[in-house]
């Protein structure tokens, strides 16, 4: 898929001002071409009209896969801006499955893997926990058999117009087709970690 296509295809299906990785791709430049349509805020730019983001439930349950990712391997030692998730500060953790395999540039990420990114927004307030997990070769072969998800389950005030009160999107759902669409662009499907942050 051309990148002109993956871009107009991610924003359409999901514009949350967010997607997976940082602002340094495989190659260390931007994978989202010099406009950074992953940053910012794509809902109010609602490129194709009516409502790319659609409804959201009213509540929502307790976080599925990445529970407990506070107690997993950090891979940052702080907090950095990425302006591929909507230019929150974010973290990033793996399980134990997956940490040494992240760490190591080119080794194949195993099945079971789950990468978690909780955000913040700029007041400080929390921003969506973002979620990635490697899973079985037919899951999903087109996208490396990666699920994804977004859970926000206190949506910030000035997105509950948008977005609902509550937010949990998940694989397959097209809401989740931003993600795919800028992880594509990256080796592994993976963004990385800034290396002044960088905690391996």
């Amino acid at each position: 898929m051309s990148m002109k296509k993956s871009l107009f295809v991610g924003l359409a299906a999901l514009a949350l001002s967010a997607c997976g990785g940082s602002q340094q791709g495989a190659a260390g430049g931007d994978p989202c071409g010099g406009a950074d349509p992953c940053g910012g805020d794509p809902c109010s730019a609602d490129p194709c009209g009516g409502d790319p983001c659609g409804a959201a439930a009213e509540g929502v349950g307790p976080l599925g896969v990445g529970a407990g990712y506070e107690s997993w391997t950090a891979l940052a030692t702080d907090k950095w801006k990425s302006k591929t998730h909507g230019g929150r500060m974010v973290l990033t953790y793996v399980n134990d499955v997956g940490a040494e395999a992240y760490k190591t540039e080119d080794a194949e990420i195993p099945v079971g893997t789950v990468i978690v990114k909780p955000s913040w927004e700029s007041d400080g307030a929390a921003g969506p926990v973002f979620v990635m997990e490697k899973r079985a070769d037919d899951y999903d072969p087109d996208n490396e058999n990666w699920y994804y998800s977004l859970y926000w389950p206190e949506v910030a005030p000035k997105w509950q117009k948008r977005l609902g009160k509550a937010v949990y999107w998940e694989s397959p759902s097209d809401k989740v087709n931003y993600c795919i669409n800028c992880h594509e662009n990256y080796d592994r499907y993976l963004g990385g970690i800034p290396d002044e942050v960088k905690a391996y």
